[in-house]
């Protein structure tokens, strides 16, 4: 009885013996910790000196870096400013409706439009032929004093055109309210002031071009109508249609960027004012990632020297198959 008592409180009691392993391993985990630790402090000399010598070579790249300097401009379209179902108010009056209806600036697809138009092939091309933009686009293959390019063959308008839309012209569009940012990014921030008035001053020109043409050819084609007309009713909706299109031809005329509205317009920024390089961040970032790399170059070398000593053979092995390839690679 004794001995089924024991027994039977040997089964009630705690099982505290499956604890004790645990103590060996929370003993290994610090080991295992502190010696990870002891292989940054022997290698404290390697990972603070790529640390400081990477914050320096960051630093002095980032110095020799030119300023980048961005002029943007805010615009709208012309649609806007009207409210559903409303006529343009403001200077036009009761005319605005129906002069706006007429140009088909109540549809949703005039920001479409102008964001297109400015990031077209053909905007650019005209932007830089006509203010002859080439020798500063690329000042450093034009000789300013011989009036020629440096070297053959010369850049070409289609050059031109990459350039401006990967490195020079960004635009942007707010899909909520339809307003378009347009930038340009340049180490003159008077050429990119310059070049982004030029910018809205064409596209503004193109868009009023156009329905100056329509305007004009309609214009002609009812006068004639009208000369060949004597019905009087006919007559008075000719007149009609001729006033709408004389209405059309002054609205366009009037405007100074015709299509769209300036809400804020572009300027030369000032020195202190750069757009990139960011050089604090920058260098931050090239201490960071020299920190890690440093870490695990230190941890390389430990492992290796730690093959050296435990497995010569294979640190032999090693050593004989990374001068093999080197030969093979300078046979080659």
């Amino acid at each position: 009885m004794k001995d089924d008592t024991q027994i039977e409180e040997s089964k009630n009691l705690p099982q505290s013996s499956q604890g004790f392993p645990d103590a060996p391993c929370d003993a290994d985990d610090e080991i295992n910790l502190l010696d990870l630790f002891m292989v940054l402090v022997r290698r404290k000399r390697l990972i603070i000196g790529l640390v400081i010598l990477t914050g320096i070579a960051a630093v002095i790249i980032s110095l020799q870096m030119t300023n980048i300097y961005r002029s943007e401009a805010t615009i709208a379209p012309r649609e806007l400013e009207q409210s559903p179902g409303k006529a343009l108010t403001g200077a036009l009056g009761g005319l605005g409706g129906m002069v706006a209806s007429e140009f088909g600036l109540g549809g949703g697809s005039d920001a479409d439009k102008i964001e297109v138009l400015l990031k077209s092939r053909q905007l650019a091309n005209l932007v830089v032929e006509k203010h002859n933009l080439m020798p500063i686009l690329f000042d450093k293959k034009w000789d300013a004093q011989k009036k020629a390019w440096k070297e053959s063959p010369a850049p070409t308008i289609q050059d031109a055109y990459k350039l401006i839309k990967d490195g020079l012209l960004k635009v942007t569009r707010d899909r909520k309210t339809d307003v378009i940012t347009a930038s340009i990014e340049h180490k003159d921030p008077e050429f990119a002031k310059s070049l982004m008035q030029y910018y809205l001053t064409e596209l503004s020109e193109g868009l009023r071009a156009k329905v100056l043409k329509d305007a004009q050819e309609n214009m002609k084609f009812l006068t004639e109508q009208l000369d060949r007309t004597n019905d009087p009713l006919l007559r008075e909706k000719i007149y009609g249609m001729l006033a709408k299109e004389i209405e059309k031809d002054t609205f366009a005329r009037a405007q100074t960027y015709y299509g769209f509205y300036v809400l804020d317009p572009p300027i030369a920024p000032d020195l202190n004012k750069k757009a990139r390089p960011k050089r604090a961040l920058i260098c931050v970032l090239s201490v960071v990632v020299a920190f890690f790399v440093a870490v695990f170059l230190a941890f390389f070398l430990e492992y290796l020297n730690r093959l050296k000593t435990e497995e010569p053979d294979r640190y032999q092995q090693l050593k004989d198959g990374l001068r093999l390839r080197r030969r093979k690679r300078s046979r080659v």
